[in-house]
């Protein structure tokens, strides 16, 4: 037992790594999305070890006694970033969820704190803790290559690297994590299932998870385990939802409580500029589709506030709030998720002009107020108003137009192998940015 009350725990602490447990394609294993990939802050892989002996390992009881003692680990540097910039952090935002879990689309009153008081060590290690959230990315197979993201996290943007000569730069591997590959995956994946209870949420994303097959045949496992009471939530791009025999709606049927997450950065083309092999008409038809088979499910649209669709998301929650088809089965709308983007750098909100970022601002703050004069002020409200208040603060953090030649430099290289152009697609923005391309 951990001798601290829960108000005694440092300000600077996160819950996160008592009660998550996040893999990579690559097969490393985080605590969460935010913690650092380097490889001095390697925790465990999973093609090498299973999941929960790297969660109850020597690194990661450190990385929870730093947490104990007050310390800032220099691997979630990300979150102390944003907290510096004026912005609530990912560490807070799980610290609140937990504080008041599942979170708030379900308030009950569970504090998963006093788990982490009563079953953790002082030491940093952890006995039998029931997961708050396990999300698993089995491999980085993708259908799309948006520009936010890379190989990493994306086979369709292998062609691209290779095209652009970076291959020998960025390890471009397939990296997945199959049972072919991964001896031990179906021995892991029980163990995970008894450490989750009808408070967890499996979070399933990617890559394109629709695209995973071990995705479904952990699905099948929570079914044939009896576990059709945790949360189910997905990420994905709106692209497909079955695969060989699997039909994801059909099987979602099954389970209680599902939440999906549509990825969408802005509309027609804007959007699928931003995210190549988006489809916006098809992405309406997907989201009918899914409606059909699962009506009375939670669902929510998440875009990647960057330089690009500054202006143009705020253009794609108005539609959301006005639109029939982003509409819950009990009436009330989608939610809407705003993750600020930190990398690539060339492609910050905080390389926008003065004038833009004030134009922007402006736009944010009067979609602020027509939200408070026309949407529901619910749980929902209260969290996409934060985002907006957020990317605002981010964007004005810092000056960073002096990497604008970058952003053009990357984005020409990219335009060129697309048979794309930006100055076509967002002609205000370029008019803008152009006299900063040194």
């Amino acid at each position: 037992m951990i001798d601290k009350n829960i108000d005694e725990l440092p300000k600077t602490f996160c819950s996160v790594a008592w009660l998550q447990i996040h893999t990579e394609p690559d097969g490393k294993v985080f605590p969460c999305c935010y913690y650092s990939h380097e490889s001095k802050h390697n925790l465990g892989n999973w093609n090498k070890e299973k999941i929960v002996d790297i969660f109850h390992g020597q690194k990661w009881n450190e990385l929870r006694k730093d947490f104990l003692d007050g310390k800032k680990p220099t691997a979630c540097t990300r979150c102390w970033k944003e907290e510096d910039s004026g912005i609530v952090s990912m560490r807070q935002r799980f610290n609140e969820r937990y504080s008041n879990f599942p979170d708030y689309t379900n308030r009950n009153g569970y504090n998963k704190f006093d788990d982490i008081v009563s079953i953790g060590n002082n030491d940093g290690s952890v006995e039998d803790i029931k997961l708050a959230t396990v999300d698993l990315i089995f491999n980085n197979l993708c259908n799309m290559k948006c520009r936010t993201c890379g190989p990493g996290l994306s086979t369709g943007w292998i062609p691209d690297e290779i095209k652009l000569g970076r291959s020998k730069i960025h390890p471009v591997t397939l990296s997945l994590l199959t049972n072919e590959t991964v001896t031990h995956m179906k021995d892991d994946l029980i163990e995970l299932v008894n450490m989750v209870d009808p408070y967890t949420e499996i979070h399933f994303s990617g890559g394109e998870p629709m695209m995973q097959e071990d995705h479904y045949l952990f699905l099948q496992l929570l079914l044939d385990m009896g576990k059709t009471k945790v949360k189910i939530r997905y990420n994905t791009n709106l692209t497909m939802y079955s695969l060989k025999e699997y039909h994801a709606f059909e099987m979602l049927q099954h389970f209680n409580n599902v939440f999906i997450v549509g990825s969408i950065d802005a509309m027609g083309a804007q959007g699928e500029y931003i995210r190549k092999g988006f489809n916006w008409e098809k992405a309406l038809e997907w989201l009918k589709t899914c409606k059909q088979y699962l009506p009375n499910i939670d669902y929510g649209v998440s875009a990647v506030f960057e330089l690009f669709n500054a202006s143009a998301a705020v253009d794609l929650h108005r539609y959301m709030c006005e639109s029939d088809l982003f509409k819950r089965g009990d009436g009330s709308n989608f939610g809407f998720y705003l993750n600020t983007l930190h990398d690539p750098e060339w492609l910050r909100t905080t390389l926008l002009p003065l004038d833009v970022k004030k134009v922007v601002t402006e736009k944010i703050n009067k979609h602020i107020e027509w939200l408070n004069e026309t949407q529901p002020h619910d749980i929902h409200y209260d969290v996409y108003i934060d985002h907006w208040k957020n990317a605002i603060t981010l964007m004005n953090s810092k000056d960073e137009t002096n990497n604008i030649p970058r952003f053009y430099k990357e984005t020409h290289l990219l335009d060129s192998i697309r048979n794309e152009k930006f100055e076509e697609v967002f002609p205000e923005l370029h008019e803008k940015m152009k006299p900063y391309d040194k």
